[in-house]
């Protein structure tokens, strides 16, 4: 015996193991626990969400090796139920998600105390550790027979809101994040800001509200947030009947014999699956009659197939559909010569490459290890299948995860960035034509209506404020399974998946009508409006033909008199076309908080360069100050003010301030034609000096534009 034994007072035999801690040996023991809990839930009079002893342990195991953790569970099991209650969920749904707030953190019973009761904020090393250890608690509850409701919102706990389906383009998207899994991350945040920390205070209702607002549309789901700012106004009291007067402080708990060895195999039971999903995709667990024991987070990237379609029942060929790499016509395993079914058969580990059905369009190249999980005598009691990808493994390391976030986001409005967006339609795109079109795919390109005007009075600060709160309007008006992306500039795609043109053209009208209630801006006399154009995917279609048929219909809403939607197949009016061209031509006197302002846009036949350099041959023959000149715009004053800065009697004493911008726009003649390019030099005039009269102004900007048109030969 060692010296440090002898002064802890411990003996070599009390420091031997009650269990096996060998991997076959812990899996066979965890399969036992899963019939057991099968039992137990069948002999149950009512169904169950859980099977009841199998709760009390969980929940004794999570009281006996932290107190504080367990009371900030019951906690975000009361705001969950609140926000859900408040959402219209059923007491069946809820009584799930409550089930799912208090086994939350049920991975932290295999992570060290060193990690989790560090006085102060996790490295990004421990983190990761901590969320894969959450990963294998979810497999656990699994095992022991928890609903796919419950593991299904808790897998996606830890997804951003925005993140569905860029995280696993090379494996296979994900459907988007689940409301429960959305209610609970706002309900584990607000729960977290406001206990108090070691490193930090409790924060107060307001103050948590503000930093997940700032995250609204990215980490948490803005209508969730705004659900729970009403529930607490309601019962604002019970947030804080359970709440911890101060930070806990470390307490030594006496645990018997038997309760240890619950924690321990609890403990081993998680750590053994951790080192599965750390580091493979995907992995499996079946008993000895092929029964699912397990279906990991990442199966469903890798076979196409979600924990619902395979829980409850013995595992298929066509389940986990892999092929030979030599052969030239390579056949899917059948049940002879599966892999798995020769390991349960002879208790011999395998191990091959082989290809992965993914898709009927993909398939991947993975490792395939499968295992027997085999006790005393080579008795086989189940098995397991490891699969790695050979493009290597899938890490998600908080770096990795921001760093994959970044290059895919548009860096302002923070939603997918346009070559993340054609990558997603892509995707959909196959999946389309892998159904044969049976299944709807719509697009909804939208645009900010006159965005440049915005810039030019407000300045591109505001500018890019609207395009925020533009984007937090699409976010929460828009369901999880939607892809929204900023295409460019201030244009817009939203990706609908099963939607069909009619029910596009119903939502793009929806969004539009909530641009216009929505305080955009934060300017009260600013007064937003977008115009959209909807298509939907037809067989033959690419990224490119798709998103050039949604962007003709936005041009043809933008020449039609802005602030309207219009989509394939619609009946267009041609008198209301032309009447609504002739309108937008025509010459538009504004007041702008008390300033005349005049606008107008000529049509040159000329090229922009050649434009530019008649337009110098203006500012010389009229003695024209430029004030600031770039490539496409510039800023004029033409005219001077006498001693007293007012306008006189004489156009040379009227002086105006112009911007000059140069740009192209297309313009589709009928509805089946193709757009033509046209050049536009767009004028906005203000007087310079005291302001005169309307007329006045009016006046001296009709003699301004019939000069610039003479010089520039536009229409």
């Amino acid at each position: 015996m060692s010296s440090i034994q002898r002064s802890a007072g411990l003996s070599t035999d009390r420091l031997t193991p009650a269990i096996p801690t060998d991997t076959s040996g812990v899996l066979m023991r965890l399969l036992a626990f899963s019939e057991d809990a099968r039992r137990q839930r069948a002999a149950e009079s009512d169904r169950q969400i859980i099977p009841r002893n199998v709760m009390q342990l969980l929940l004794r195991c999570m009281k006996l090796q932290d107190p504080a953790s367990l009371m900030h569970a019951q906690r975000i099991a009361a705001v969950s139920s609140g926000i859900s209650k408040l959402l219209g969920w059923d007491d069946e749904q809820r009584r799930a998600l409550e089930v799912a707030a208090l086994l939350h953190d049920i991975g932290k019973l295999g992570v060290p105390e060193h990690i989790l009761k560090k006085p102060g904020k996790l490295s990004s090393e421990e983190h990761d550790f901590v969320l894969q250890h959450h990963h294998a608690g979810v497999n656990l509850l699994q095992a022991l027979q928890t609903e796919p409701a419950v593991t299904s919102m808790l897998t996606m706990l830890h997804e951003d809101f925005d993140s569905a389906g860029i995280m696993d383009t090379e494996i296979g998207s994900q459907n988007g994040v689940s409301l429960g899994s959305r209610i609970l991350a706002v309900s584990d945040a607000y729960d977290s800001l406001s206990s108090p920390k070691s490193y930090r205070r409790g924060m107060t209702h307001a103050e948590i509200l503000n930093i997940l607002e700032e995250q609204s549309g990215t980490r948490y789901d803005g209508n969730v947030i705004r659900t729970l700012n009403r529930w607490h106004e309601a019962e604002g009291e019970s947030l804080l009947r359970y709440g911890d007067p101060s930070y806990p402080q470390a307490q030594v708990t006496d645990i018997s014999d038997e309760q240890r060895n619950e924690m321990v195999v609890i403990a081993q039971f998680i750590n053994v699956l951790y080192q599965f999903q750390q580091l493979y995709d995907g992995f499996y667990i079946v008993d000895a009659n092929e029964k699912f024991c397990i279906w990991s987070d990442g199966m469903p990237g890798i076979t196409g197939l979600s924990l619902q379609h395979v829980s409850g029942r013995t595992w298929q060929p066509t389940d986990v559909q892999l092929q030979s790499l030599t052969d030239d016509q390579p056949q899917p395993e059948t049940r002879e010569t599966a892999m798995l079914c020769q390991v349960l058969q002879t208790g011999r580990a395998l191990f091959a490459t082989r290809l992965c059905r993914v898709s009927e369009s993909r398939h991947l190249k993975v490792d395939v290890h499968s295992m027997p999980i085999a006790g005393p005598g080579g008795h086989v009691y189940g098995a397991v299948q490891l699969l790695r990808s050979n493009s290597g493994v899938r890490r998600q390391s908080r770096e990795y995860v921001e760093l994959k976030l970044a290059a895919t986001r548009d860096a302002l409005t923070g939603v997918a960035n346009r070559g993340q967006l054609e990558t997603q339609l892509r995707h959909l795109l196959e999946d389309f034509h892998a159904q044969e079109g049976t299944r709807h795919l719509s697009t909804i390109f939208l645009d900010v209506d006159k965005f440049k005007n915005v810039n030019d009075t407000y300045g591109h600060k505001v500018g890019d404020q609207v395009l925020v709160d533009l984007t937090r309007t699409l976010q929460n008006e828009t369901y999880s399974s939607e892809v929204i992306g900023r295409y460019g500039g201030e244009e817009f795609v939203i990706l609908c998946p099963d939607t069909d043109l009619d029910s596009a053209v119903r939502r793009a009208e929806r969004l539009r009508h909530a641009i216009i209630k929505s305080s955009i801006g934060g300017i009260v006399t600013l007064n937003v409006t977008s115009s959209f154009g909807v298509s939907t995917a037809r067989l033959g279609d690419t990224v490119h033909t798709l998103l050039e048929r949604a962007d003709s219909c936005l041009y043809r809403a933008k020449e039609t008199g802005r602030n309207r939607t219009c989509w394939e197949t619609e009946v267009v009016d041609p008198e209301a076309r032309k009447k609504a061209a002739e309108e937008e031509n025509q010459p538009q006197f504004v007041a702008n908080n008390g300033q005349l302002e005049f606008r107008e846009r000529i049509e040159v036949s000329t090229s922009l360069e050649l434009t530019a350099m008649k337009l110098h041959a203006f500012i010389r023959e009229y003695n024209v100050e430029v004030l600031k000149q770039d490539t496409a715009q510039m800023k004029i004053r033409i005219g001077r003010l006498g001693f007293t800065r007012r306008w006189g009697s004489t156009i040379d004493r009227q002086p105006l301030e112009i911007d000059v911008q140069f740009e192209t726009a297309r313009l589709a003649e009928s509805q089946d034609s193709k757009s033509r390019t046209i050049r536009l030099v767009s004028i906005v005039a203000t007087p310079y000096g005291r302001a005169p009269e309307a007329e006045v102004f009016a006046h001296r900007c009709g003699i301004l534009m019939r000069e610039l048109r003479a010089y520039l030969l536009g229409s």
